[in-house]
Formats: structure tokens, C-alpha cells, sequence
């Protein structure tokens, strides 16, 4: 119990630290006049997917069963995945090398969906043991 209300409280800060770097030092490019800049999706995304994210590790420390349990650490993991792919795949931040999004943005979703997707799995494989099988959902 105590392990998982640890695993979704760190979950709810990193994801904190998404948004609130998303408007401070890891922000996207400013106002381009008519034209939208294409970080400007990527950074709504982010907030999207950080915010349904904390929302399910606030869910997941009071969810009584195991299934569920289980099955919001595998959604856990994907979004993890899907912040880290967000600014090179699914919404490309530009491509000028100088601009801030691509310096500081870029790196910055990468490598906390990287460490969202790798607590997950590790709070996967704890959900798993509580069980007996670490493998089988």
C-alpha cells in the first residue's frame, strides 16, 4: 500500500514538473503573427496527456483492485512512451536547430516520458508481485 501511494505521488509531481516547465524554462516558441508554430501543438499535447496522466495516478492510489491497478500502470507506461515520442513523432516541434523548442523542449518531453515510462513499469512489476506472477495480468 505504501509502495503505491509513494510510486503515484512521485508520478503527480513529475508530471507537475511537465507543466510547469512547459510554461517556464522548457517553453515553446513565442507568437509567430497568423502562422501557428508546430511546438504550439506539441506543448498542448503535453499538458493534455500530463494532466489525464496525473488524474490516473490520483485514481490509482485509491483503486481497491488489482486489475485496475494493473491496467492504469499499463496506460501509465504508453503515456510515458507517447510524451517521450511526442516532440521528435507524433507532434514535431520545429526544425530549426536554434530555436528554444527544439534546444530545450524536445529534450526536456523526452526524457521525463522516459522516466514516467520506467516508473511504470517499475510500479508494473510490483503490482505484478503483489500477485505472485510478475508477468500475468
Amino acid at each position: 500500500m505504501r509502495s503505491k501511494v509513494i510510486v503515484n505521488i512521485l508520478r503527480v509531481l513529475i508530471l507537475a514538473f511537465v507543466i510547469v516547465g512547459l510554461f517556464t524554462f522548457a517553453h515553446v516558441c513565442g507568437d509567430m503573427g497568423d502562422m501557428e508554430a508546430k511546438c504550439h501543438k506539441t506543448r498542448a499535447l503535453a499538458i493534455a496527456a500530463s494532466i489525464v496522466l496525473a488524474i490516473l495516478a490520483a485514481v490509482q492510489i485509491f483503486a481497491k483492485k488489482l486489475l485496475v491497478e494493473k491496467v492504469i500502470s499499463v496506460i501509465q507506461i504508453v503515456g510515458g512512451i507517447f510524451i517521450a515520442l511526442l516532440p521528435g513523432v507524433i507532434a514535431p516541434v520545429c526544425d530549426m536547430k536554434s530555436m528554444h523548442c527544439y534546444v530545450y523542449t524536445r529534450p526536456f518531453l523526452v526524457i521525463v516520458g522516459i522516466v514516467l515510462a520506467g516508473v511504470a513499469v517499475v510500479d508494473f512489476i510490483i503490482r505484478g508481485k503483489k500477485n505472485g506472477n510478475p508477468s500475468k495480468i
